[in-house]
């Protein structure tokens, strides 16, 4: 946590930031004096903290660490894991409950109780009943992203499976749109503004809903393209392409079909693909790199995969690449030509070693992880420890624990990786491992 004043309640971490203060600032501008705007910011902090912890409070109740930021136009609480069952809409409706019940209905009972009040306190109570019962109310409406879209939202998804969202930002903007005309009726401009503003946020939201759904296939499609099945990959290019996806999107799915035609049938093929590239668009070096390769061209080949490094364009189609260089005894040559491409360097021969033992390239895999480790990378614990384990897949379990002693020295502290990584599992009956993974702590 950043900037503004942090502190915990009952043992759960909140920060306030200062656009909070700001904003809340803003929507008293105009109040009259210093005082009632000192007023109205405390009486609201204190009514969004209490909101908050409505949904703190039952995150922990289910088991998990809640977190508290208040910022912009409100707070935001979430736990350290996601929540089962209907428990997302139970923390949903504590927040507002928690507002009405704990502030709102007792400001109802001090302000028809007769009490005499000083003016401040009397301020005080109306703001309160404002605060947390029209505004809670309001919370409870089904417009996403308040708590009441949000409940919505759920029970949608639970009917009507993953085309929920979507119809739970349908609704959102029915009913804020219905909200600003009222309240523009009513002469009240700012609330309409303020209703404008979900509308313009669920359509925004619906679009990219529709976005992903259109995605759907081809992320599908690239990776069965990773699993080698080039049927599937090219009937889920076919499938994006049939609906007259946007350019972006077209450009995507031309490219897989031309990765699964590679694969399958040759570059002549894949090259015949390209030709329906929506104009503006070209492939990705990668895959003109495979072109020029399979066609014998290895200087334009190596000069598109060192432009593809450099602009970091990997996808499931990196092991392919990898495999094929180290197919033709190439790796040497790429190597050199990346350490002499501007933007590419230490980096890539580092993505490069992670492509060659996805491929199954794992002597080469090491000799590349120790030609970038001796360029001194951003991470040399994480490539030493990745050198170890291409070393290990080859058996030459020595030189694997060496290298995994170089990754603790450099600073590799991840002891479930190491317990967990198949690739190890050979250097785990040594002593030397065992002494390694002491060195590790609990880190």
């Amino acid at each position: 946590m950043a900037a503004g004043p942090s502190f915990r309640i009952f043992g759960i971490p909140v920060r306030i930031d200062p656009t909070f203060l700001v904003i809340a600032a803003l929507f008293g501008f105009g109040a009259g004096s210093v005082t009632v705007l000192l007023t109205w910011v405390a009486v609201l902090t204190v009514s969004v903290l209490v909101h908050e912890l409505g949904h703190a409070v039952m995150f922990r109740f289910y088991g998990q660490r809640p977190q508290i930021l208040l910022q912009g136009m409100g707070g935001l609480t979430w736990g350290s894991g996601p929540l089962t069952g209907m428990r997302d809409i139970v923390v949903s409706l504590a927040g507002p409950l928690a507002g009405i019940v704990l502030l709102g209905l007792p400001a109802i009972l001090v302000d028809r109780s007769g009490v005499e009040l000083s003016s401040t306190w009397d301020l005080v109570v109306r703001l309160a009943i404002y605060v947390n019962i029209v505004w809670s109310v309001v919370n409870l409406l089904p417009v996403l992203p308040l708590d009441g879209g949000n409940v919505t939202a759920s029970l949608l998804r639970r009917v009507m499976g993953a085309g929920g969202q979507q119809a739970a930002h349908k609704v959102s903007i029915a009913v804020a749109a219905g909200a600003a005309l009222f309240a523009y009726a009513q002469g009240q401009v700012f609330a309409a503004m303020f209703a404008a503003f979900f509308v313009a946020h669920n359509y925004g939201a619906l679009k990219q809903e529709r976005t992903l759904e259109e995605q759907g296939p081809l992320v599908e499609g690239y990776r069965a393209l990773a699993r080698k099945d080039v049927f599937r990959a090219q009937e889920q290019a076919k499938i994006v392409l049939a609906g007259a996806p946007p350019p972006q999107l077209a450009a995507a799915a031309v490219e897989l079909r031309a990765w699964a035609s590679l694969a399958s049938t040759g570059a002549a093929d894949a090259t015949a693909v390209l030709a329906d590239m929506p104009e503006g668009h070209t492939p990705n070096g990668f895959l003109t790199g495979m072109l020029a390769l399979d066609g014998g061209r290895v200087e334009e080949a190596m000069d598109g995969f060192a432009v593809a490094f450099a602009e970091e364009r990997f996808g499931p189609w990196s092991p392919i690449v990898a495999d094929a260089v180290a197919r033709r005894g190439l790796v040497g040559e790429l190597v050199e030509r990346l350490v002499a491409t501007a933007g590419a360097g230490t980096a890539a021969l580092v993505h490069l070693q992670s492509h060659l033992h996805d491929a199954g390239r794992y002597q080469e895999a090491a000799t590349v992880g120790k030609r970038a480790f001796d360029a001194r990378p951003d991470e040399p614990a994480r490539v030493a420890y990745n050198v170890a384990c291409s070393l290990a897949c080859v058996g030459d379990e020595e030189s694997a624990l060496e290298w995994l002693e170089r990754a603790a020295e450099a600073g590799f502290v991840d002891r479930t990786t190491l317990d967990n990584d198949p690739d190890l599992e050979p250097l785990r009956r040594s002593s030397r491992y065992q002494a390694v993974r002491e060195r590790l702590g609990s880190g």
